[in-house]
């Protein structure tokens, strides 16, 4: 029975704690009830105003950024200006030298056409010393010419 008595008093105590433990409750409950909670977003509309600024911070450095970089982009160039001087030298330079080939050839021309007229005034220079110094050969000669004048091709 001790065991018993000792069970009772062990559960008249706890019983007596959790009357206690819902007495504390209601009270909660009723504080709960005259506590009026305000639905108040300005510390979320503060932080949420604070990002959008830093946003368009970022999106202005950003924009900044790539238009620098667009710039650099348009003012590249594809190829080096030392190669496209080269180029043009490798273009122009072949032209250069045909004409210049080209002039001396003409100008070779020429001076062959005057040597060659003045050997044919030296021959006829000097046919003519020489048929002033022989008369007799002359009329000889004019025969020979007028003859001789239409060859006639043997096949």
């Amino acid at each position: 029975m001790k065991k018993t008595e000792e069970f009772m008093e062990l559960l008249t105590d706890e019983l007596a704690g959790f009357d206690g433990s819902v007495k504390k409750l209601e009270a909660l409950c009723k504080k709960l009830d005259t506590i009026k909670v305000k639905a108040d977003s300005t510390n979320i509309e503060y932080h949420i105003k604070q990002f959008l600024k830093e946003q368009k911070g970022r999106m202005s450095q950003l924009e900044k950024q790539i238009d620098a970089q667009q710039t650099k982009i348009e003012s590249s160039r594809g190829l080096p200006e030392w190669l496209l001087t080269l180029y043009a030298i490798g273009m122009l330079l072949p032209l250069f030298v045909i004409g210049y080939f080209g002039y001396q050839a003409y100008g070779l021309q020429g001076q062959k056409r005057k040597a060659f007229e003045q050997g044919q005034q030296h021959i006829i220079d000097h046919f003519g010393d020489y048929f002033a110094e022989h008369p007799g050969a002359y009329e000889p000669y004019k025969i020979w010419k007028e003859k001789d004048s239409v060859v006639p091709i043997d096949r």
